[in-house]
C-alpha cells in the first residue's frame, strides 16, 4: 500500500500538470491518475 504522504506528493505534482494544460483529455487523465493514487493509499476519491 502506498502511504498517504507519498500519494499526496505525487498528486501535488499531477495537480501542477493539470493546471498547466487546457487540454480536456490530458486533464481527465491527470484526474484519473490522482484518483488511482488515492485508491492505492486508502483515501477517498475526488
Amino acid at each position: 500500500m502506498l502511504s498517504v504522504a507519498d500519494a499526496n506528493k505525487i498528486i501535488a505534482f499531477l495537480s501542477a500538470a493539470y493546471l498547466a494544460t487546457e487540454d480536456t483529455v490530458a486533464r481527465e487523465e491527470f484526474h484519473r491518475l490522482a484518483n488511482e493514487l488515492r485508491k492505492a493509499s486508502g483515501q477517498p476519491l475526488e
